[in-house]
Order: C-alpha cells, then structure tokens, then sequence
C-alpha cells in the first residue's frame, strides 16, 4: 500500500515542471495583448491624422505639418501611447504625391504613416532561442483623400 506522504513530492515535481511553461504561455498571451491594443492605438492615431491633413492638407505644408502631428500625439496619448513627431527620431511620416510636389487638389489621396518599435516581455528569450533579433515594428498607415 503506498503511503499519502510519497504523492506530495511527485506533485510538486509536476508542478515544477509545469509551472515555466504556463509562466510561458501567459506572458505570452499578455505580449500578444498589449501588442494589439498598441497597434489600435496607432491606427486611430494615423487615421485622425490623416482625417485633419485631408481637411487642412494647404495650411500644413505651409506649417511643416504641425497641426497633423498635434492631432497625431494627442489622439495617441489619449490612449497613453507616446509618438515621436517630428525630428530625425520621427515615427510619423507624412505621404502622398501631392504632398512631395506641393500642389494638393481636391480628390487627391493624403496619408500618415506611423512605424513604432515595439519590445516584447519575452523577447531576450526569443533572441536567445535565435527566433528574433531586436524589437518588432508596428505599422499603420492610413490614406484619406483631400476635401
């Protein structure tokens, strides 16, 4: 007859060897969360962004787009996200044919795009397993056209 005292220590060995995986899966669950609700953020980031371009596309190039980045960072730190706008760090940029040759007709399509690096919780483990190198970037890019 086997004794209770013999079962708890095969448990807590199962355990043991349980417990890296599941901390695996759930901070890899969290991982996948966060970077979803940072890609939402930039896309409707982007598209206010493109929504004021479209309406105001004369006045901002005359301006080097400051009111375009305005409504960028204040759509995105509403949703405590933080945009570099502007500078050699930017990570908006500001696209469309009428806009490089500087004649914007109603019709024409503006854009913002926006490309954020974005560092995972597990992503020292994923570099040291050779399954990544360095952050991922999130991409949104969003095109209205000119009113």
């Amino acid at each position: 007859m086997r004794n209770k005292k013999n079962h708890l220590g095969q448990s807590l060995v199962e355990f043991a060897l349980v417990l890296p995986i599941l901390l695996l899966l759930i901070i890899g669950a969290m991982d996948i969360g966060r970077m979803f609700y940072i890609k939402v953020a930039l896309t409707n980031a982007a598209r206010e962004g493109a929504n004021y371009l479209a309406y105001h596309v004369s006045e901002e190039i005359d301006a080097d787009f400051s009111g375009t980045y305005e409504a960028i960072k204040a759509e995105a730190e509403s949703l405590g996200v933080e945009i570099v706008t502007g500078g050699e760090n930017s990570e908006v940029e500001i696209i469309g044919t009428c806009i490089t040759s500087g004649v914007c007709l109603p019709g024409d399509e503006v854009g913002v795009q926006i490309l954020k690096p974005f560092d995972l919780i597990l992503g020292n483990v994923l570099a040291a397993l050779g399954l990544m190198s360095g952050p991922l970037t999130l991409n949104s890019t969003i095109w209205m056209v000119m009113q």
